[in-house]
């Protein structure tokens, strides 16, 4: 993960079309590396995603939820070995999903939940 953020820094306006094609995909992996589905060392993005990146009009027509659950319910499934000490996937969707579906698990604020990755 540190590799992409270093091998491909921010972008410019004044960038040619192919740095930003470079870039998106680099932070597309971070994304998919980084939050949706990471790795136990939550260090390493697999490299079947960057195969998926390839065609962007192709990327945009897979079910990208349905992997992350997927790899969440495999990541899970795994977790139920005894000698398993570390589980890998979307833990964030896994904690969030009691908070929204229970409402005595809910903290108790003032102001309405946002979501700033989502946002920007």
């Amino acid at each position: 993960m540190g590799w992409l953020r270093d091998t491909f820094p921010e972008q410019d306006d004044d960038s040619t079309e192919l740095e930003k094609i470079r870039y998106l995909r680099a932070y597309i992996l971070q994304i998919i590396g980084g939050y949706l589905m990471p790795d136990l060392s939550r260090n390493l993005v697999h490299l079947r995603w960057l195969l998926k990146l390839v065609d962007f009009r192709a990327a945009g027509e897979f079910s990208w939820g349905f992997a992350v659950l997927a790899t969440l319910y495999r990541e899970m499934c795994g977790a139920t070995r005894l000698n398993k000490v570390k589980i890998g996937g979307c833990l964030s969707l896994l904690q969030s999903w009691p908070q929204f579906r229970f409402l005595f698990l809910r903290p108790r604020v003032d102001h309405p939940y946002t979501f700033p990755l989502i946002t920007r």
